[in-house]
């Protein structure tokens, strides 16, 4: 707020106001005017909408002089203006103007709302909505190509984010308060959402541009899907089997820092424990990916089936996944201690990575597990990558179970010296 000052202090408070108001104004007014050169329609421009956010700011302030109603009853003057406006065009064109019409009210509030010193605010705002305006073309593309599956699988996600998750007991249950309905319920919603992110990332961005793009967003839902469907597709094409290892190889080395995220979202403080041997393992995938992808022109199939991108059962199915994995936590570390958490790892990581990291996050709250914690996440890193390593020998060519082999084989054995020299 500095800058405001020094600014406020050259030209005064009202004119600044009005400055950043005119600015406002031609940021929308801007993008409103090439969409009416470009379509050959539009009642309001660059000129009319400063002058909109101008009027706002002026009349925002006048009401410290005489009363709010001023700024009220000018407010719903304006928008029965523009509704006689609209209803006065040819009924053809009737509607046509809404999303200006719009625009221009938020236009005007926007003004208000920097006569009371929102001013970043106001902003802020403001670049939020020429975005939206903006995008118009992008989103109907984007509409356009939904499938009625993914748009019911958005609906059902916000109904269990918004309607069911909110109503869900936050109360705590069984031994040690195990189980809380609510904290449950919000992690299958923030593992759907990231999911979803990566769902729609492959459909709308990834999907036949190239298999490492391809790759490192199908491996922010699943990588093992992706070693599923690249394996699969390298023994129906062995003279592609580079590079579709290449793309399984980099599919897992986004399975680190997704867990890293993951795990930094229940606990904060573990991330410190992680990014090391996290790092280091990324880097051994990058690497390996590297090398296999150099002087290599050929474009497989990049093509990626990853399914419903929410589906019910299978949020439930994960939902009972960590809460297995919470009491086979619990159990194991009471009757066997740390060499039951590693198990329960070994044994977690065979079908999913996120419950046991989330489990083994919350775990280390207390502060005095974290190095205990990492280690057991790193731990079921390993077994996961043994199983896309199972799957890439079993279903791929012979050339990518040996290329996976050497790259995955060189992270587990980094993993466990890892496990080791921090336990000793």
């Amino acid at each position: 707020m500095q800058w405001y000052q020094e600014i406020s202090e050259l030209v005064g408070s009202y004119m600044l106001g009005v400055l950043i108001s005119l600015g406002i104004g031609l940021i929308l007014g801007l993008e409103r005017e090439y969409d009416k050169l470009k379509e050959d329609k539009g009642i309001a421009g660059i000129r009319t909408f400063p002058i909109v956010t101008i009027l706002g700011f002026s009349l925002g302030n006048l009401t410290e002089i005489f009363t709010p109603w001023l700024l009220i009853i000018s407010l719903g003057t304006f928008i029965l203006f523009l509704a006689f406006n609209t209803y006065s065009q040819k009924q053809d064109t009737l509607g046509q103007d809404l999303t200006t019409n719009l625009a221009l009210i938020a236009t005007f509030v926007l003004g208000v709302m920097v006569s009371v010193a929102y001013y970043r605010d106001a902003v802020a705002t403001a670049v939020i909505i020429v975005t939206l305006l903006s995008l118009k073309t992008r989103f109907r593309s984007v509409i356009q190509n939904i499938t009625s599956e993914e748009l019911f699988a958005f609906i059902k996600f916000v109904i269990i984010a918004l309607l069911i998750l909110p109503f869900l007991p936050n109360k705590t249950y069984g031994p040690d308060n195990l189980l809380n309905p609510f904290e449950i319920g919000s992690i299958i919603v923030i593992v759907s959402f990231l999911n979803f992110i990566g769902y729609f990332l492959v459909k709308f961005i990834g999907s036949k541009k190239g298999i490492i793009l391809t790759a490192i967003l199908g491996g922010l839902i699943s990588s093992t899907a992706v070693a599923w469907n690249y394996a699969s597709s390298s023994k129906e094409s062995p003279e592609l089997s580079k590079k579709y290892s290449a793309g399984i190889i980099v599919a897992s080395a986004i399975m680190f820092p997704r867990l890293a995220l993951l795990a930094y979202i229940f606990n904060s403080n573990i991330l410190t424990h992680l990014a090391l041997p996290f790092g280091i393992l990324t880097c051994i995938c990058v690497a390996a990916t590297l090398f296999l992808m150099r002087k290599d022109d050929a474009i497989p199939d990049t093509n990626i089936k990853l399914g419903n991108p929410l589906n019910i059962l299978n949020a439930i199915k994960f939902g009972a996944v960590y809460v297995i994995i919470l009491f086979a936590v619990f159990y194991s570390n009471l009757f066997f201690g740390e060499s039951g958490l590693y198990y329960s790892a070994l044994i977690a990581g065979l079908a999913d990575t996120d419950a046991i990291t989330i489990s083994m996050s919350k775990f280390s709250l207390d502060g005095d597990k974290l190095t205990l914690a990492s280690s057991v996440i790193i731990a079921a890193t390993i077994s996961n990558m043994l199983v896309k390593l199972g799957i890439t020998v079993f279903k791929g060519s012979k050339a990518a179970g040996k290329l996976v082999g050497y790259a995955f084989g060189s992270v587990i054995l980094v993993g466990i010296l890892y496990i080791l020299i921090i336990r000793s």
